[in-house]
């Protein structure tokens, strides 16, 4: 978890969220929506969400998704 919350709901938020907002929305951005609210605001699903995000952690295509060695 960051110690960013979403936007819209107010849930903590992850890296990966944060990431797929900046990767779909805007890289400079510096507020986030939640899955289950980027999904409503998207018209996809949350498991369309997730299902892009492990493609960019299996691909490596975009450093947003990029995991360090410390756990992040």
């Amino acid at each position: 978890m960051t110690r960013h919350h979403c936007l819209r709901c107010g849930a903590p938020l992850t890296g990966d969220e944060i990431a797929l907002y900046k990767k779909m929305i805007s890289r400079a951005a510096e507020a986030y929506l939640c899955l289950d609210c980027l999904a409503g605001e998207c018209s996809a699903t949350r498991e369309k969400l997730e299902a892009l995000i492990a493609f960019y952690h299996r691909t490596g295509i975009c450093t947003l998704f990029a995991k360090y060695e410390d756990g992040e």
